[in-house]
């Protein structure tokens, strides 16, 4: 008879392969994941994207994983902050959103805008003009025992307003400003910061009436910016690679250029290799009821602010939460914004979460920052997630706000 000797592992031999096949399983955990600063999972951002693409994400990161790319000698950190599939192609995607706020400073989403642009050219003389208050219930506004937003003011230049000039107030103002205390600047045109002139405005009736020439702004898109994500200063800067002084360009009659229009478009000093993979994004965003319609813009854009709903702060109602919901913004909530909640729950939160709460870069300093939703009552209130990490708040668009933008890479 034959015999076979079979030889069985000792349990110290068990042990040994044990350990060798968990320090290798470790091995490849540490190199497909972001561990420590400096060590990237992936050596190339064409290889992460080839991941996505392959369908494969899921098995090499998760939502929280942390990657890094330079904006000249800047390293900004991103989250993984969704995992998605794309259905065409058996794919992913994900979507990347700075960890914390772009570090070289505040921004306003939109600057106070001008209160006419001139169609044609205006010469020296008098006019008129009553700002347009449409859709405002608010009785601060409209009340002109409280206001002078709606009452007529008339002014005198000496300078012709060319073609493609705009008139606007000096200054900066408040809903509650006395108006009288104001003064009217006029430009060549709207890219312009040094005015023309800048003359004496006061009650009246004299002269021409500028709504028989044009269109007037609507008073609240005067006061504090305005609103809309497609036409906003941030939209363009987050999408512009132009050098210092040349990404801006007026994406409406009224638009003016904001603090940072002197500054290099945010694309401008990333990494090629990390452009080269981000996607254009499809983006619905509401539009609001008062100086504009309401439904909603669809937009393309490479980094975007995100939506309410994104960061788990629900659907952007027309006016505060309970009245109906404004439209069909986008939909999906990104998984950081649940799987993080500080107290462990699921499904909406609009109030505190520290999850929600983000920095100044390289400091302990907490910002507020902006989304993109408007709030939809106004012409000039934007969403933002308060210090705290609230979600449901709305701020004029000209406010210096944080900017912690996203990306999609598939």
């Amino acid at each position: 008879m034959t015999q076979y000797i079979i030889k069985t592992p000792r349990p110290e031999d068990v042990q040994g392969i044990s350990a060798a096949i968990i320090k290798q399983n470790d091995l490849l955990e540490q190199y497909f994941k972001t561990v420590q600063t400096g060590f990237t999972p992936i050596t190339t951002w064409e290889g992460f994207k080839n991941l996505c693409r392959a369908g494969s994400i899921r098995s090499y990161y998760k939502v929280g994983d942390q990657l890094q790319c330079k904006r000249g000698s800047a390293t900004l950190t991103w989250d993984i902050v969704h995992i998605g599939d794309v259905e065409d192609t058996g794919g992913n995607y994900v979507i990347l959103q700075m960890h914390d706020c772009f570090p070289d400073g505040t921004l306003e989403f939109d600057q106070r805008e001008a209160i006419f642009l001139a169609k044609t050219e205006l010469a020296a003389g008098t006019y008129h003009f009553t700002t347009v208050t449409s859709g405002i219930t608010d009785t601060n506004w409209t009340d002109s025992t409280k206001s002078g937003w709606t009452k007529t003011w008339q002014f005198t230049t000496t300078k012709t307003i060319p073609k493609g000039g705009q008139i606007c107030f000096s200054k900066g103002m408040e809903w509650n400003t006395d108006l009288s205390t104001l003064s009217i600047s006029t430009y060549s045109k709207p890219a312009d910061t040094t005015a023309l002139e800048t003359v004496a405005m006061t009650l009246g009736t004299g002269g021409t009436d500028l709504a028989t020439l044009g269109t007037v702004n609507h008073a609240q898109r005067i006061c504090y910016g305005y609103n809309r994500w497609s036409q906003s200063n941030l939209r363009q800067w987050l999408n512009s690679s132009a050098a210092a002084g040349a990404w801006w360009s007026p994406q409406n009659d009224f638009d003016r250029p904001p603090r940072y229009a002197t500054s290099e478009g945010f694309m401008n000093g990333l990494d090629s290799d990390f452009l080269a993979v981000v996607a254009k994004s499809n983006l619905i965003t509401d539009i609001n009821k008062i100086s504009d319609s309401g439904g909603h813009d669809t937009t393309q854009d490479l980094f975007f602010l995100p939506a309410m709903v994104n960061i788990n702060g629900g659907n952007n109602f027309y006016d505060s939460p309970g009245s109906a919901v404004q439209d069909i913004e986008d939909t999906v909530v990104w998984d950081y914004y649940t799987k993080f909640r500080r107290d462990g729950k699921t499904g909406i939160n609009t109030e505190q979460d520290d999850n929600r709460r983000k920095y100044k870069q390289g400091s302990s300093t907490e910002w507020s920052w902006w989304e993109r939703s408007p709030g939809c009552a106004s012409a000039c209130y934007v969403r933002y997630v308060s210090d705290g990490g609230r979600a449901w708040w709305g701020r004029g668009a000209f406010v210096w706000g944080g900017v912690a933008p996203a990306c999609r890479i598939e």
